[in-house]
């Protein structure tokens, strides 16, 4: 029998065989990771040096593959990437299995996606978790007891490993309960189908206390109107809502009817705009409310119903710079706001100003007599065709709008380099 072949005919792996198969193959082959890169991902992941560990790690790449995951993606996030390659790929396959059922329906395309963010750590480390590892040289407590006190050290050892196999057994079953359980409830509360959107913008939903999300589901239908369907788009649109207090929800609630939201107005309000529901009511929706009554708007809810991010708009940074360039281009000024309050929607340099400048320093138009809700709510094209009355399909328009960008990027660069520059000192 040969160095590489064992007394049961199994090929053995010399340390090069291995290091060759992870080095070269998985890393460098695979993934495509630069010398410096794979030789980090080594000193974090000693156990590719292993035959056991390099086919597990391969493993759990064409896994990720086949669930909609680029090998270039993977190997992107090289911070993570090292963690990824020591879990087990049979418990992902568990994981991707209950993904992938009849409860939860998301596609195995994207669930590679899913679990390659950061934020999906949590679910994995809940459910796929990697060992411990375990030092015989006395560094682990648990260990160098079993060291101290007992003749038969192996025997030991392996009995403490068992009882740690079946901790780390018992920690993925209850991880899957609590999956299990909040999604049964989100089904119930909310007629959540479709996980796909929830699970891709917020992993985290899984390990929400159960008990909020039946008292935010609860509160969302009960006290506000919001149907099955309503809180479905609701939570898929902003989950992190689920993770609220709802004393606080109830305190946004009363503050809108305060300032006379309709209440059948809620539903479909909560419904497009739910980051309403996460807003602060005396940093945010006070101030605004201040301001918008102190440019003249007396009918405050009818004007937040139109607009419900205005609510989370920064006074100082967003309103008020909006509204004194507004009393310059327009001679009713209030009048135009009241009738258009999305104009406070649109950026200011951007679109504002670079359209009103378009039309009185290109076009020569008299600005003051053009409506506000025309000069913005047409696309670029449809703006200079429509308003600025060009004949070019829009082609003037566009160049002067790439040269004024130009513009103010040189003149941002140079103000950011003259703050860097250093104070002359006497």
């Amino acid at each position: 029998v040969s160095e590489n072949e064992t007394t049961t005919g199994r090929k053995s792996f010399t340390l090069q065989d291995t290091l060759d198969k992870a080095f070269v193959g998985l890393l460098g082959d695979t993934l495509k990771l630069r010398r410096y890169d794979a030789r980090k991902v080594l000193r974090s992941c000693p156990g590719l040096l292993t035959s056991k560990g390099s086919a597990s790690a391969e493993q759990v790449v064409k896994l990720m593959v086949s669930l909609g995951s680029s090998t270039s993606s993977i190997a992107r996030d090289k911070s993570s990437l090292p963690t990824l390659l020591s879990r087990s790929p049979a418990l992902i396959f568990r994981l991707v299995a209950f993904l992938s059922s009849a409860q939860l329906k998301i596609p195995l395309d994207a669930i590679g996606p899913i679990l390659r963010q950061k934020q999906s750590a949590e679910m994995l480390n809940a459910v796929a978790p990697m060992r411990s590892p375990v030092t015989l040289g006395g560094q682990d407590e648990k260990i160098t007891a079993i060291n101290s006190t007992n003749t038969d050290t192996t025997s030991d050892v392996l009995s403490y490993l068992k009882v740690d196999d079946t901790m780390r057994q018992q920690k993925i079953e209850e991880g899957y309960r609590s999956m299990e359980a909040v999604a049964d409830v989100l089904r119930r509360n909310a007629g959540i189908r479709d996980f796909r959107k929830i699970l891709s913008s917020y992993p985290h939903v899984f390990f929400v206390n159960i008990t909020n999300v039946v008292s935010v589901t609860n509160y969302l239908r009960e006290e506000v109107g919001m149907t099955k369907e309503d809180l479905a788009k609701t939570i898929q649109t902003f989950p992190t809502l689920l993770d609220s207090d709802v004393a606080k929800i109830s305190s946004i609630i009363d503050f809108l009817i305060s300032i006379e939201v309709n209440e059948d107005d809620l539903p479909s309000i909560l419904r497009s705009f739910p980051a309403t529901l996460t807003l602060d009511v005396d940093k945010n929706m006070v101030p605004v409310v201040e301001f918008l009554r102190g440019i003249g708007v007396r009918n405050i809810g009818r004007f937040v119903t139109r607009l419900p991010p205005v609510l989370g708009y920064s006074v100082d940074d967003d309103l008020r710079p909006k509204w004194e360039f507004l009393k310059e281009v327009s001679q009713f000024d209030y009048f135009e706001v009241t009738r258009f309050p999305a104009y406070f929607s649109y950026p200011l340099e951007r679109v504002i100003k670079m359209r009103y400048d378009y039309l009185r320093d290109r076009k020569q138009i008299p600005i003051q007599l053009v409506r506000v809700d025309d000069v913005l709510r047409f696309g670029d094209r449809d703006f200079a065709t429509e308003i600025a009355l060009d004949d070019d399909n829009g082609a003037a328009f566009a160049k002067f709008v790439e040269e004024r960008s130009c513009s103010m990027k040189s003149l941002m660069r140079n103000r950011r380099n003259r703050n860097k520059r250093p104070k002359k000192t006497n």
